[in-house]
């Protein structure tokens, strides 16, 4: 019983390293780096389902999910290195006919995520891209892991979430 007692109190030993080696921080460059973010939907923070920015117009709608299906529209790729207080680098998204580019931060232990000096080329009429573009403007934080990214933003007096997946 004793030889038990032993072996269980040295097994618990052996793994409090591995319990307190723990971090409850992002690995952001794992997150955010080498991979093509497409875009999925946006959605109010805590909610699953596209935000209707069309205002009920099914046709406006139609059109923009035609476009959120393409391939090479509403995606975003992050490059960037670690630094010691965060990750970051820069970013080029792609709207319909917009680019967007710029520099990106974020900070594993806050999920904070800044885009800054964003600059864009070409133009889009559609809601969805002009939705898309604004999200990019005023993102505040991130979550996610390597197959799904969440970057939540500020929308007048709403918290939007854009959900994103690997392309």
């Amino acid at each position: 019983m004793k030889l038990k007692q032993r072996l269980a109190y040295l097994l618990l030993l052996l793994l409090l390293p591995l319990l307190g080696g723990c971090s409850e921080e992002d690995d952001v460059q794992e997150i955010f780096t080498g991979k093509t973010w497409k875009l999925t939907y946006i959605a109010l923070e805590g909610q699953h389902q596209m935000f209707d920015f069309w205002n009920n117009d099914t046709n406006a709608a139609q059109r923009s999910k035609q476009l959120l299906e393409q391939g090479a529209t509403f995606t975003i790729d992050f490059n960037g290195s670690e630094t010691t207080d965060y990750v970051g680098g820069e970013f080029e998204a792609r709207a319909v006919n917009r680019t967007i580019t710029g520099i990106w931060a974020a900070d594993g232990a806050s999920r904070e995520l800044r885009l800054d000096n964003i600059r864009t080329t070409g133009s889009d009429t559609d809601i969805l891209a002009r939705a898309f573009l604004i999200g990019l403007e005023n993102a505040i934080r991130y979550s996610g892991d390597s197959q799904n990214l969440y970057i939540y933003y500020e929308d007048g007096q709403t918290i939007k979430c854009m959900a994103f997946h690997i392309q």
